[in-house]
């Protein structure tokens, strides 16, 4: 399953889960004066943690490595469509939110952006 590059601007390499290599599609765009971030799922070409499952742990790198507040900025997962005949695998995209624990961004919340929703996020 290859993801086209129009889901993204770079890939970003990141320590999943246990520290695994990972890797995620990254685009930032910005949403009046707010960053948005756009993870994108990469499925066989990412060796390890899935973006959905490494969660707050791939928020914080995204936000170290960019040198963006956690606090103001909009955090989204897009899972890509692939061409497959498998619903798992159509165009999604949700909104994620996150409880600051301990120095760590837990519990995450998703909500599934609706077409008109992303495209007044993604194309103001």
């Amino acid at each position: 399953m290859e993801v086209q590059e129009k889901h993204f601007d770079e890939i970003f390499d990141f320590k999943g889960k246990w520290d695994v290599p990972s890797k995620c599609g990254l685009r930032i765009l910005h949403h009046k004066e707010i960053p948005v971030i756009i993870t994108t799922e990469l499925y066989n070409n990412n060796p390890g943690t899935s973006v959905t499952y490494a969660g707050g742990l791939l928020f914080e790198q995204i936000c170290d490595a960019k040198g963006l507040d956690p606090e103001h900025v909009i955090y989204i997962e897009c899972n890509p469509d692939t061409q497959s005949r498998l619903s798992f695998y159509s165009e999604e995209y949700y909104r994620v939110t996150f409880t600051r624990g301990e120095e760590k961004f837990i519990n995450p919340s998703y909500k599934k952006l609706s077409d008109e929703e992303i495209k007044d996020l993604v194309f103001p």
